[in-house]
């Protein structure tokens, strides 16, 4: 295991967690509050999941290490996200789960990155304090990366909102060097 505590305060790559660096079979679990049927959504149903007044979200299988460390990696992206490792560029995340100790625990113990916990950004967890949904959340992040003096951000996630979302953030900071990449596996 390597760590990179000397890395770059101006260059940063950015990784959403699940269906960019890892497929995993956690599902939130959705109950109807008047039928009481419940249904499984995965990551990737749930980015396009409509909100509803009567349903109750279990997000508890993601906040299990067990399930996340066998979960399949996604090859392509840990490369790059190795790559840069290793150059020295600053490594971050912005996942919408909800424990950045878990998040922290995975990268160092199971992947092998020892990524600053100052990096990662689980918008859901109550310590960053974020609001709204979670491309709004996720956008919060991103900012916060700014906010840190990172001029050269590279961001991938596989939901298209959230990279929609940063495109806009780039237009509104055209002074720094912002890519959102759609990560596809």
């Amino acid at each position: 295991m390597s760590t990179n505590e000397g890395y770059s305060k101006s260059n940063i790559f950015i990784f959403d967690i699940d269906d960019t660096l890892v497929i995993t079979n956690a599902k939130i679990i959705v109950t109807d509050t008047d039928s009481g049927e419940t249904l499984s959504l995965s990551p990737e149903d749930f980015n396009s999941y409509q909100a509803n007044d009567k349903h109750v979200l279990d997000f508890d299988e993601f906040k299990s290490l067990e399930i996340l460390k066998a979960g399949k990696l996604i090859e392509k992206y840990l490369k790059v996200l190795e790559v840069n490792y290793k150059k020295g560029n600053a490594i971050g995340v912005i996942t919408a789960r909800d424990e950045q100790d878990l998040i922290f625990t995975w990268l160092k113990e199971h992947v092998g990155f020892h990524v600053d916990k100052k990096l990662i950004f689980a918008v859901n967890d109550p310590i960053h304090g974020f609001e709204g949904n979670i491309a709004a959340k996720k956008k919060q992040a991103f900012t916060e990366f700014i906010d840190m003096g990172y001029i050269n951000l590279t961001f991938f996630d596989d939901d298209k909102e959230n990279i929609k979302i940063i495109k806009k953030v780039a237009k509104e900071n055209p002074d720094l060097k912002i890519k959102a990449v759609r990560a596809k596996h």
